[in-house]
């Protein structure tokens, strides 16, 4: 059964609303939550695998960001009776909106999921906002391995090293970092402010004491001291 944008909005708001008591109002494939004013977008779902996998980007605006929104790609698969959906949808929701409330309605119960920081380098400062890890095994994976991704995530080493080395906008950086083991080798994935930085990133999650196989997917805000 196919589903789209506007459809999956409206889950997303009903997750939001009554599993998490905030305020919602759905137009079409845009999710508003009039508290704080994010809105959250929804785009064209794409079904992999025979339906058993689904890609849905999902994006989130803050009125101060003007009409650009922070999009992650949320990824559903199938168990048993749970539709990819509802999959995609509960690990966003519980993984990247955190990082969102964290910043724009800092008491909400979501907004506790996310570990916020401060970080200072030189005469820049930021606000930082981690959300929760997002690990699949496959088969194989250490404790050690989640020990050392939950103390510091990699997208957490991403902002680090992005505060230490590069000359940064004086706006919010939106980044997540999907790093793998796979049989078929490593894969490392970063996007930062909606682009595909892997290839200057590709070391980023190199740290990690990989053992088996499996995935390791993490998101940040940072958002810079004016």
């Amino acid at each position: 059964m196919e589903i789209n944008a506007a459809e999956v909005a409206a889950f997303v708001a009903r997750l939001l609303g009554e599993g998490h008591a905030l305020e919602t109002r759905v137009e079409g494939a845009v999710v508003h939550l009039p508290e704080s004013g994010l809105r959250v977008a929804v785009d064209a779902p794409d079904p992999e695998s025979h339906g058993k996998v689904i890609r849905i980007p999902i994006g989130v605006n803050h009125p101060a960001w003007g009409e650009a929104f922070a999009w992650d790609q949320a990824v559903g698969v199938a168990s048993g009776e749970r539709h990819p959906v509802a999959d995609a949808v509960d690990g966003w929701v519980h993984n990247v909106f955190p990082v969102f409330a964290a910043m724009a309605m800092p008491g909400s119960e979501l907004a506790g999921r996310a570990h916020p920081f401060v970080i200072a380098s030189g005469d820049r400062t930021a606000d930082v906002y981690c959300g929760p890890l997002a690990i699949r095994d496959f088969g194989g994976l250490a404790e050690r391995l989640w020990q050392a991704a939950a103390e510091r995530p990699p997208a957490m080493a991403l902002v680090q090293e992005l505060f230490t080395g590069y000359a940064i906008p004086e706006r919010p950086l939106w980044a997540y970092v999907y790093a793998a083991r796979m049989p078929d080798g490593p894969r490392t994935e970063v996007t930062l402010l909606n682009g595909d930085s892997s290839e200057a990133f590709a070391h980023i999650a190199d740290y990690l004491p990989w053992e088996g196989h499996g995935s390791v997917k993490s998101w940040v805000l940072a958002v810079p001291h004016a």
